[in-house]
């Protein structure tokens, strides 16, 4: 079970190849908020996905407190339609009070957690050590070794494109005056919140000087919640394509395999970015304490993380930014 946002779903995703490969006769089933089905759609290794939104630990379900969390373990039709599942055993891979009572509710015998994080571990039959200096999907396939997991797959989001959605993507990068020769540069303005995004203004400059490049085409991507910020930021450049609002998650997932690089926040295309093996350039708020810290839990090979670090200023300039882009153009490969 994972209801929480796209990115958490994303970075733990090789969980269900590990599982899957140690016991390919079971049926797996993930528990999700339904913003996050088009995560797992194709996912060979998910045999169902079912509706968990519950009102604790995302962006989306709201009110969220102890009186919604309860009506909802007790009252929402998902947890009927859970129990009737009959699993065997239940994951709870954030580890939250919420999460174990939720797998009491659905009658699951047997339970896995986390300890140290948020709550629930004394409710779960084995649980893995919650530590900050792990990375969450190298933590999260823990938990599939403590099932006897030995053949892990590699620590990398997964996500599953057809080869219909691959040539949408490809199309979506195409128009007027593109030379498909150029350099594709998929941006992401928006993040979870205020404080862990990069300022607004940074990237107006960022978008100011990669446009004056004729090599580089640069567009722009990201929720219904973003598209007044990105309307502002794309503001008298027309060399910028701005598709903020436009598109699905499944078009963002595909225009993410036809890109050449991503310059994006400590966000979900962060994560989409590393399942296609796309260099990254993330650029982290002032919420953040530090960038390295921040690599270590949620970075990637291909991920370069620009920001905070103590004795150095809150965020990465602009200047810092583009040559981060420019060496990652350099070393990043279309495919």
């Amino acid at each position: 079970m994972r209801n929480n946002d796209h990115g958490d779903l994303l970075v733990i995703t090789p969980i269900f190849q590990g599982i899957k490969r140690q016991f390919p006769s079971a049926k797996i089933i993930a528990g999700v908020g339904d913003w996050n089905r088009p995560v797992l759609q194709g996912n060979p290794y998910v045999d169902e996905i079912i509706s968990v939104n519950a009102p604790w630990h995302n962006q989306v379900v709201r009110p969220q407190g102890v009186w919604p969390a309860l009506r909802y373990l007790w009252k929402s039709t998902e947890i009927g339609g859970l129990r009737a599942k009959a699993c065997d055993v239940g994951i709870d891979v954030l580890g939250s009070s919420w999460g174990a009572l939720l797998m009491i509710r659905a009658g699951i015998s047997y339970r896995l957690g986390v300890k140290g994080y948020a709550g629930g571990h004394s409710a779960c039959h084995q649980c893995v050590q919650y530590d900050s200096n792990m990375h969450v999907g190298r933590s999260a396939l823990q938990l599939a070794e403590l099932l006897g997991a030995r053949e892990l797959p590699e620590n990398r989001p997964q996500i599953f494109l057809s080869k219909a959605e691959r040539n949408t993507g490809e199309q979506l990068w195409r128009g007027p005056g593109i030379d498909d020769r150029n350099k594709r540069i998929l941006i992401g303005p928006g993040g979870g919140f205020v404080e862990k995004c990069w300022p607004p203004q940074n990237f107006r400059e960022l978008l100011e000087q990669l446009s004056k490049d004729s090599r580089c085409s640069l567009l722009l991507v990201g929720g219904q919640k973003d598209a007044k910020l990105c309307a502002n930021l794309v503001d008298g450049l027309p060399r910028v394509n701005n598709r903020c609002g436009k598109t699905t998650l499944r078009e963002t997932f595909a225009l993410t395999a036809a890109a050449d690089l991503v310059v994006c926040n400590s966000s979900m295309l962060m994560h989409a970015a590393a399942a296609f093996r796309k260099p990254a350039v993330v650029l982290l708020g002032p919420f953040f304490a530090s960038a390295t810290a921040h690599a270590k839990q949620w970075g990637h090979p291909e991920s370069v993380i620009l920001g905070p670090e103590p004795g150095r200023q809150p965020t990465s300039p602009p200047a810092e930014a583009i040559e981060a882009i420019m060496r990652q153009l350099s070393a990043g490969a279309r495919g």
